[in-house]
């Protein structure tokens, strides 16, 4: 199920470097359900998915170029949706949509997406998701003492930076 490479129809929205292989030093629940909140948590890779493409339904035939770009970022957020259901998989917890707090299962809800109104108001709301992202995943990485897990979300981290440049670059056109 490795993908070193990126689909063609995703590569200008990911970061230009490789994703490291999956893999953890051992099962670990802890750095699972940890993972499970960047996975299908309110702020995870299945919200933005779900965002980004009702962004992308929306926008088409009123804004196609921010309409493309919301899909083309909504599948890279669906690759790295990939990787984080393997790595919980490895770390040995079934990578449900859902998170675990205090042994409950709290299963994820499209409540959690914010679909807007106005292209300009989506693009700010998709920036301020993407910052939300990096600010977990960086919690995430300060609390894993896992290497290969560390690894696998500063790379993921990269994109959504680059997801932050070119959702501002949209705003700079459309929205001044």
């Amino acid at each position: 199920m490795q993908k070193q490479n990126h689909p063609a129809s995703m590569f200008r929205c990911a970061y230009p470097a490789p994703y490291p292989s999956v893999r953890v030093t051992a099962p670990n629940r802890q750095y699972a359900e940890l993972l499970l909140e960047d996975y299908a948590g309110a702020v995870s890779e299945l919200t933005a998915i779900c965002q980004y493409l009702h962004h992308y339904f929306t926008l088409h035939g009123i804004n196609d170029e921010v309409a493309e770009l919301e899909e083309c970022i909504s599948l890279v957020e669906m690759h790295h949706m990939e990787l984080l259901a393997e790595t919980i998989r490895l770390l040995g917890v079934d990578p449900r949509y859902r998170v675990i707090r205090k042994n409950q299962e709290i299963y994820w809800n499209a409540a959690f997406v914010y679909y807007g109104y106005s292209v300009c108001d989506k693009l700010a709301a998709d920036i301020a998701a993407e910052w939300a992202a990096i600010a977990a995943y960086r919690d995430h990485q300060q609390r894993i003492g896992d290497p290969f897990v560390k690894e696998l979300l500063e790379r993921i981290i990269q994109d959504e930076y680059h997801h932050i440049r070119l959702f501002n670059e949209a705003m700079q056109k459309y929205c001044k």
